[in-house]
């Protein structure tokens, strides 16, 4: 199965509405490939956020992220954020960094019942 990779920072920009719709659908693909694809696609939307979008830009998109993540079943959501957190590892140091505390700041706008589920969802 292949997936024709968006503009991913086009999304960042969109409304949130429409952000979520399309960033849902998204997910909802991705979740179907092996878990070597997903990591590479992970790393490829990961760097193209890193090279082009603003700060605003990637803390929305964590944000949807967050959001939809958050409504995934445990066991989907940890093998999620376990292939998410191998992609930011195999990305260079200021990428890593950059995305830490992008997704720290995005995560920090959300209830501390989404906040734990997250956290809980990383070990």
């Amino acid at each position: 199965m292949s997936i024709n990779l968006p503009d991913i920072v086009q999304i960042s920009k969109l409304n949130e509405k429409e952000r979520e719709k399309t960033m849902s659908s998204l997910f909802s693909e991705l979740l179907k490939m092996p878990d070597k694809q997903k990591l590479e696609i992970l790393k490829n939307l990961l760097k193209e956020m890193g090279d082009r979008a603003s700060d605003e830009e990637y803390i929305n998109l964590c944000k949807t992220n967050i959001k939809i993540a958050s409504s995934l079943p445990e066991d989907t959501l940890s093998a999620f954020l376990k292939l998410r957190m191998q992609a930011v590892s195999e990305l260079p140091k200021n990428y890593q960094d950059r995305d830490q505390k992008l997704m720290m700041n995005a995560l920090n706008t959300f209830s501390d019942d989404i906040k734990n589920k997250i956290m809980n969802a990383m070990k």
